[in-house]
């Protein structure tokens, strides 16, 4: 539904041809160094850069210099580098932390111009070494955050990979004082996962009566009253919050992804039948808003990668477009598998990457990276688009109240605003609905009005 320029335009991924350009002089371009310098040099710091391991060509050329090598060479810019990224496994070793004015790092060194070798630790973190790690995964076979390096020392709200490379920033600024680096931008985008396309609308003859028994077994008036005034259509479906949040969107120009769960009929997968003409409706309403849609692959998607082809051309056909995004229905993601399966169904760029139970930095930063592929040691193709919070990390993990989640919420924006990063949040149809969790659809609005020029 996006294309790929339109994606890089979205997260502000191209880099000016006139940028300041880098030339490092390393032992041995390996690809895991050619991935990392990727993401600091031209998704982080807007310049371009050039890997050389031939010192001739390094000492002759104009370009800004750093040497990453054990090399010593006069008065050019030094990290002294740490072995990983020239290896070519995984082992169950992890990073030593330390820390330094209150942030956590790894890979420490007294040589150079950096105490840490920042091109290991951004790789670490953002090639999600540690998911390919042994850990122990939760109910629904996720990485979650308790298995995570920075939730352990209580890091995982904040950008870290995102501070050392400002560190990294001001540094090379110290040595060499002409350079200008490029202004970016902090940016706000509002994901919402809809996994239930309505409360009450549409959902069967067997489903609604099953539905409505429910209520009166449980004495649940209140919703019963709800559900058949929506039925006999005296009042709008509570989740019905297409048209509103869209237009809320639309006027304070903060981008908009819908992603719709396309699957019915399992103990996970609840919405409404993907063949109803509700679907192709609500799609007509938030297209013509400016929304973006995108898939949201049910349960067993991630295990079964005939669920995947069929919802992907399913949904395909529904928007009568080639759906290009999309992310995990209950976040469920295999490292190994599921980025090549999505690739495989044209998929360009997943939302998956953040926790469940809590709200943070899964890789540590708040920018796209690439899904590095250790089964082959190189970048692949599909992009891995980070959110920092997701509602139910509030209400559902960690039952907060409307005022506790804004708190943390704000507090966390602030952060990604003080590296010009992206503010990537996770709501849901079903939170703005104040008879399930009261005051949440304001936290939404109260945060993105704060938020988003």
């Amino acid at each position: 539904m996006i294309t790929k320029e339109g994606l890089n335009a979205l997260l502000n991924l191209t880099v000016e041809v006139n940028a300041p350009t880098f030339i490092i002089y390393v032992n041995n371009k390996s690809e895991r160094l050619k991935y990392v310098c990727e993401f600091i040099f031209n998704t982080v710091l807007k310049v371009n850069y050039n890997l050389t391991d031939t010192i001739s060509e390094f000492e002759s050329s104009t370009s800004l210099k750093i040497n990453y090598s054990e090399k010593n060479i006069d008065s050019v810019f030094k990290i002294k580098p740490h072995s990983l990224l020239f290896e070519t496994n995984i082992t169950e070793q992890k990073p030593i932390p330390f820390f330094k004015h209150e942030l956590i790092y790894f890979y420490e060194n007294i040589i150079g111009d950096l105490n840490f070798d920042i091109f290991s630790s951004v790789f670490y973190l953002i090639s999600r070494v540690e998911e390919w790690q042994s850990f122990q995964a939760d109910e629904h076979q996720r990485f979650e955050a308790n298995n995570s390096i920075l939730t352990k020392y209580n890091f995982n709200s904040k950008p870290v990979v995102e501070i050392w490379i400002e560190t990294l920033k001001i540094e090379i600024q110290k040595k060499y004082p002409s350079i200008i680096f490029p202004k970016k931008q902090f940016k706000v985008i509002s994901t919402i996962d809809v996994d239930n396309l309505f409360a009450f609308k549409n959902k069967g003859f067997i489903r609604t009566i099953g539905a409505i028994s429910k209520d009166v077994v449980k004495l649940n008036f209140k919703n019963l009253t709800s559900r058949i005034n929506v039925l006999m259509g005296k009042q709008p479906d509570p989740f019905d919050i297409y048209e509103s949040i869209s237009e809320f969107c639309l006027q304070k120009n903060i981008p908009l992804i819908y992603f719709f769960l396309f699957k019915t009929g399992t103990k996970y997968d609840r919405t409404v039948n993907p063949t109803s003409t509700s679907f192709t409706k609500i799609f007509k309403t938030v297209l013509n808003k400016h929304a973006i849609i995108g898939l949201h692959p049910s349960y067993n998607s991630s295990v079964n990668q005939n669920i995947l082809q069929e919802e992907t051309l399913n949904f395909s056909k529904s928007i009568t477009k080639k759906v290009t995004i999309s992310r995990q229905h209950y976040l469920r993601f295999n490292i190994k598998t599921t980025p090549n399966e999505l690739l495989k169904n044209g998929i360009i760029a997943d939302f998956t990457m953040g926790f469940a139970s809590q709200i943070g930095f899964r890789a540590g930063t708040s920018q796209p990276f690439y899904y590095y592929d250790f089964s082959v040691e190189k970048k692949s193709e599909l992009l891995f688009v980070p959110f920092c919070a997701m509602d139910g990390a509030y209400f559902v993990y960690n039952k907060s109240t409307p005022n506790e989640a804004l708190d943390t919420l704000m507090k966390m924006a602030t952060e990604v605003k003080k590296v010009n990063g992206l503010f990537i949040s996770v709501f849901h149809e079903r939170t703005f609905y104040n008879e399930l969790y009261n005051g949440f659809g304001d936290v939404y609005k109260t945060l993105h009005l704060n938020n988003y020029k």
